[in-house]
């Protein structure tokens, strides 16, 4: 036999080839030109096609041929080794053929329970057969792990699949082996940390791990979220186990994981936000398995119990929340954070640190986090006695020029709802709005007007605040200005100490002489009875100069305008100043 190995036993040839197999599947494409003295030396036969010299149309044949010799008979599975050389090769079409050969065919051998490691005292030969199987399935499933990292989008997918496949039937054979569940996790952690952490995943590669399986399969998922709190512990070893030659230095190490740790998480939230199937509530649903559960199983494996997905879902989230990330992965999570994760989270609360970190981070992040805070605090009972003095910090110049000022004034609306809210905290929000209305763009001010109408009609004990009148001279009758003007304190921060229940709209009426027609008609308003019902919000959030100007622009005259300018019929005109100076 050409390694030496054959169903029945081994042969003197035995020793060479595990030098020769070591040495080969161990180099790269360019050093592994260096192994090929040995295989010629200590072989009893070889190929007679070589990836460089053959065509892709005779080698993919010569695979083919090779797949059926193995499958047909035991005494043929040298012939593994051929298609091993071919799959490494330098022909791209010949190797993928090979790579889905092996693939058959470790789903045969599989099967026929001969890759399962095992000491068989009466047959050592045997032993030997499958411990030399087993060892060439390592180096299979490192070779698509390979792929998965290097290869394009579409050898990316194929490889991921073939990966999972070959777990799913070693699952299967170890569940039958132990006669209870079993989840080969150590070759499913490795395959994903080969996805996610990988500089160059593909968008399909992600999409296929979330649709294909993750959303279709309930141990997948919970394997995966447990497998990625797991990579994202801060004592989990990336290189312990690694057949790389030569120790690491620690610098490197640690080199190396601050330079994978973005595009790990960055990786894993795309997949997590692609997962939109969640823990289950109930034992029955959960029957969808990509390594089936023995019937009549005593002992009830953790891939039934709605509790242990939903304690994996939590620890990855968590998990991931802790890591550094990039500004526009901590704005999605937050955007998602109060209806996609904290609903099915074993303790919502956990989430306390991270919430109040981001809503103390200022900008668009503390806006975004309002909506997890507010939810921690109405639906779990989270105390959080500041939420309205740092709700009041957020209105700044900037409010109405973020990107996500109408998610928040949505939230807004939701938080000064309640008719037990004190009316000098009310009117602190109402003067804040008006007076940044005042150098607020159009879009800006079209949203104060409303939100400003619907607090007063809301809390009418704020009403003063559009009827108090100035002073009076008792003996002229004018009207006087106080010293000091307006009482309200802009930067007072202190909500009780703001004097805005003191003050006076006088921002509204300002704005009725507006540059812009259409929000002075609308600041008019106040200036007329309250009789009118509360705004539709939505109707003027989604504003912007385009929206302004397509309406504007759009507009149906019902009459030209007047003009006063008669159109000329000479150059010069009787009475021009400049007729005077030039003689035609």
């Amino acid at each position: 036999m050409a390694s030496g190995v054959g169903y029945r036993g081994t042969n003197r040839c035995f020793p060479f080839w595990e030098d020769f197999q070591q040495c080969y599947f161990s180099s790269t494409q360019k050093t592994r030109s260096d192994c090929v003295n040995a295989k010629e030396d200590y072989l009893e036969k070889h190929s007679s096609i070589k990836d460089d010299k053959g065509s892709a149309t005779k080698l993919t044949e010569s695979v083919r041929r090779w797949e059926a010799s193995v499958l047909s008979s035991q005494q043929n599975l040298n012939d593994i080794v051929e298609i091993f050389g071919v799959a490494k090769g330098i022909n791209d079409e010949a190797a993928f053929v090979a790579i889905g050969s092996l693939g058959r065919i470790y789903t045969a051998l599989w099967a026929k329970g001969l890759i399962t490691r095992h000491k068989d005292r009466e047959n050592p030969a045997s032993s030997k057969v499958s411990d030399w199987l087993r060892d060439n399935y390592n180096q299979y499933t490192d070779l698509l792990r390979t792929m998965i990292r290097n290869g394009e989008a579409a050898m990316q997918v194929a490889a991921l699949k073939l990966s999972l496949q070959m777990l799913g039937k070693e699952g299967q054979n170890m569940t039958q082996l132990s006669g209870a569940y079993e989840f080969p996790n150590e070759g499913y952690l490795a395959t994903l940390e080969c996805v996610l952490d990988n500089s160059k995943a593909s968008e399909h590669l992600l999409r296929t791990l979330a649709d294909s399986y993750l959303n279709s399969y309930d141990d997948l998922r919970m394997y995966f979220y447990r497998d990625v709190a797991k990579i994202l512990s801060p004592d989990y070893d990336p290189f312990k186990g690694s057949r790389r030659n030569g120790a690491s230095s620690s610098a490197s190490r640690a080199s190396a994981l601050l330079e994978g740790t973005e595009v790990f998480v960055q990786n894993a939230f795309t997949v997590m936000n692609m997962v939109r199937v969640m823990p289950k509530a109930e034992v029955a649903q959960l029957d969808s398995m990509w390594v089936s559960v023995p019937e009549g199983q005593k002992a009830e494996p953790a891939v039934l119990i709605p509790a242990d997905h939903k304690k994996a879902f939590s620890e990855a989230w968590l998990a991931l929340m802790r890591q550094p990330m990039t500004a526009d992965v901590y704005k999605q999570i937050l955007m998602i954070l109060h209806k996609r994760i904290m609903p099915h989270m074993v303790d919502a609360k956990s989430l306390m640190d991270f919430l109040s970190n981001s809503y103390d981070a200022g900008g668009s992040v503390s806006l975004l986090a309002l909506n997890g805070l507010f939810t921690l605090i109405t639906d779990y009972n989270l105390n959080y006695p500041q939420f309205y003095e740092k709700l009041y910090a957020l209105f700044d110049r900037n409010l109405f020029h973020v990107k996500y000022r109408a998610r928040f004034f949505r939230l807004f609306d939701v938080f000064l709802g309640s008719s037990h809210l004190p009316a000098y905290l009310v009117a602190a929000f109402i003067k804040r709005i008006a007076r940044l209305a005042l150098s607020a763009p159009p879009s800006g001010a079209v949203i104060a007007i409303p939100v400003v109408y619907n607090l007063l009609k809301a809390h009418p004990r704020c009403m003063a605040l559009i009827h108090r009148m100035p002073g009076y001279d008792d003996e002229t009758g004018e009207e006087t200005v106080i010293e000091g003007e307006d009482p309200y304190l802009a930067d007072e921060p202190d909500l009780a100490k703001c004097m805005a229940i003191h003050s006076s709209l006088w921002e509204m009426e300002t704005l009725q002489n507006h540059y812009y027609p259409n929000i002075a008609t609308l600041a008019k308003i106040f200036s007329e009875p309250f009789h009118k019902p509360k705004f539709m919000l939505e109707d003027f959030l989604d504003h912007t100069y385009a929206t302004f100007f397509e309406s504007d622009s759009s507009r149906k005259l019902k009459k030209a305008p007047a003009l006063a300018v008669q159109t000329p019929t000479t150059l010069l005109r009787a009475g021009d100043a400049i007729g005077e100076f030039l003689v035609l």
